[in-house]
């Protein structure tokens, strides 16, 4: 089992949104994904309290669809565990990931930091400082917490010989660079830069008639920025915990 403890606290100012919209997110017993046992604790607890940029005085911003289910855990956990929390309600599905995060990015408290998209549905371990990291590169435009994989479950990045990312897909393996389900932004104005993009190229970038977060990277690039990406160990999924992550 993973560890799930959770992490020295950050200090850097960063912006994390996790969206919780999707359609696998409520279930049909009135539970919701996010409270899934893990150990003596939470998917989400698990997940999100563990990275190393997580503080207690983080402002994380959280879509939901208003539904009975999500507006019962919002109620009884998210704004109890996180009171600074900030909330989004999404009345119908929305059009994916990153148009979820996109509603996430209205209410963020740090317009200039970081943008940390965080799906908290995998557990890890990194130490990476986000925000130092890109404090210390000026042409960062992005960053993926990746492994090794080539199972068809997740989203790929393949990589230039000198680190950079070259390309971004959703569901199809084009590297063993399997996505750990966060993505970071320099700030929320190259986040939508990222976004306009995977707008104008809607055919080539969707998946099954939805946009995701991980193919925006490629509009990070298009716009002359760098992305790389960082290593995520010990990764254990709950979704596809019955089967090798490698594929």
């Amino acid at each position: 089992m993973h560890d799930v403890g959770t992490r020295p606290e950050a200090m850097a100012p960063l912006n994390i949104i996790i969206p919780m919209a999707g359609n696998d997110f409520e279930r049909p017993d009135g539970s919701v994904k996010a409270e899934m046992p893990v150990g003596k604790t939470t998917l989400l607890s698990a997940t999100l309290e563990a990275r190393p940029w997580w503080s207690s005085a983080a402002v994380p911003v959280f879509v939901l669809r208003d539904r009975p289910a999500s507006r019962r855990y919002a109620r009884e956990t998210l704004l109890a565990r996180y009171p600074a929390a900030r909330i989004v309600w999404l009345s119908e599905m929305s059009g994916g990931a990153a148009w979820s995060a996109a509603a996430g990015v209205a209410l963020v408290a740090f317009p200039d930091a970081p943008v940390v998209v965080d799906l908290c549905d995998i557990m890890f371990d990194c130490d990476a400082d986000i925000a130092a990291i890109f404090a210390t590169e000026p042409n960062l435009g992005g960053l993926a917490l990746t492994f090794a994989s080539h199972h068809p479950q997740y989203s790929y990045i393949r990589l230039g010989n000198d680190g950079r990312m070259l390309e971004a897909r959703e569901k199809v393996v084009i590297s063993e660079n399997a996505s750990a389900g966060v993505y970071a932004f320099r700030n929320v104005a190259v986040f939508h830069l990222a976004l306009a993009h995977s707008l104008q190229n809607r055919a080539r970038l969707s998946h099954n008639g939805l946009l995701f977060v991980c193919p925006m990277l490629n509009g990070v690039v298009a716009h002359g920025f760098d992305v790389r990406t960082l290593p995520a160990r010990d990764v254990f999924d709950v979704k596809i915990a019955d089967v090798t992550l490698a594929g």
